[in-house]
């Protein structure tokens, strides 16, 4: 009696999941809807102002039926996100700014380079892809670009950071008609082939996405935007994530690789650092997890996507940028502190330490 009882209970969740999902279906349609509304009207694809009048709807009449209104919360932002990002795709295929433009990705079948292949056919452009070797039934795939006309409107070099070096000069002897865009982490080893580049007379500007190729939504994502001296190629590239909410950056050549060294060398080591530890620790990863923490989960999950990154691709970040070896020794030095303090019983150090820190950051989220 009891199991049929329970038989039934779960039967009326699963008829009760499929509504929501039913529902949500429905909400993705009228979701659609409000973004063509949105382009016949020009209006902007996020409205903050709307969003926080939705989430707080949502927690009041969470907490009339007695739910959590924090969970309540986290489903409706992830619902938003994914609102979010069709109605992005909308403004992306409608932009027709690849109409009868073409794109040539050297490095085109590497992650960020089918990114960047998926992001320009969206826009209608025609998108040749250069690569080592062609995938399964790639009909868009070029051999040797010594060998075609290089008349794209854009050719965007993803290849890792020191073979762009000698795509780039290749490139200044092909002297493409169009803008030539790397997408490099560090910039320091292409100064010279990327100002070779635009003294050849050809048209060149250097970009950084700060987001992996896994990403689908751009707001709040960043590209960093390095003029290289021809105000034309710069527009040009930007007005490619035009219809994106992704925010652009624009960045001195100079600056970049010393503010990089801190946005991803430093935490992609404390991430590799973190995780070499645990798995040269001995323990078994699987009683960490079952005694884990808050923190512990949170950072567990961060370095784990890190290690599941190119590994060839983060070598080349900490190597190839000169600025580098500061932050190492500045990462030793606290490291040492740290030991000093607690070898020492300078609590009230510590305790400095931690506030210094809970100081930098709040002026950040201040401003």
């Amino acid at each position: 009696m009891k199991n049929k009882k329970l038989s039934q209970l779960r039967q009326r969740l699963d008829d009760i999941d499929e509504q929501i999902i039913a529902l949500i279906a429905e909400r993705q349609f009228n979701v659609e809807q409000i973004g063509n509304v949105k382009l016949d009207t020009k209006s902007p694809t996020r409205d903050y102002g709307r969003e926080k009048q939705v989430i707080n709807h949502i927690r009041d009449f969470a907490r009339q039926k007695n739910l959590n209104p924090d969970i309540a919360q986290k489903i409706f932002e992830l619902i938003i996100e994914t609102s979010l990002s069709k109605q992005e795709i909308q403004k992306v295929k409608n932009s027709g700014y690849g109409h009868n433009k073409k794109a040539l990705i050297i490095g085109g079948n590497g992650k960020m380079g089918q990114w960047f292949a998926h992001f320009l056919q969206e826009q209608n452009f025609i998108v040749d892809i250069n690569d080592i070797r062609p995938l399964e039934n790639q009909n868009n795939f070029v051999a040797d670009i010594s060998d075609i006309d290089l008349d794209h409107d854009f050719i965007i070099v993803a290849t890792p950071i020191q073979k762009s070096v000698d795509v780039l000069n290749q490139l200044q002897q092909l002297k493409p008609s169009g803008v030539v865009m790397d997408i490099s982490s560090i910039k320091t080893p292409l100064r010279r082939p990327l100002r070779a580049l635009h003294d050849s007379g050809c048209r060149v500007v250097s970009i950084h996405p700060m987001f992996g190729p896994d990403i689908q939504l751009l707001s709040n994502k960043h590209v960093i935007f390095i003029n290289m001296g021809d105000d034309d190629a710069l527009q040009s590239a930007k007005q490619l994530f035009q219809p994106t909410m992704v925010e652009r950056i624009d960045m001195k050549f100079e600056d970049h690789d010393r503010l990089i060294s801190y946005v991803l060398g430093l935490s992609h080591l404390l991430n590799i650092t973190f995780m070499t530890v645990l798995a040269e620790s001995g323990e078994a990863a699987d009683l960490l997890a079952n005694l884990s923490s808050t923190t512990f989960d949170a950072q567990w999950q961060i370095a784990s996507n890190v290690t599941h990154e190119n590994p060839d691709l983060y070598y080349e970040i900490q190597k190839l940028n000169q600025y580098s070896p500061t932050i190492i020794n500045a990462l030793d030095d606290t490291i040492n502190r740290l030991k000093s303090i607690l070898h020492n019983n300078h609590q009230q150090a510590f305790v400095h330490l931690m506030n210094q820190a809970k100081d930098y950051l709040t002026i950040r989220q201040q401003s």
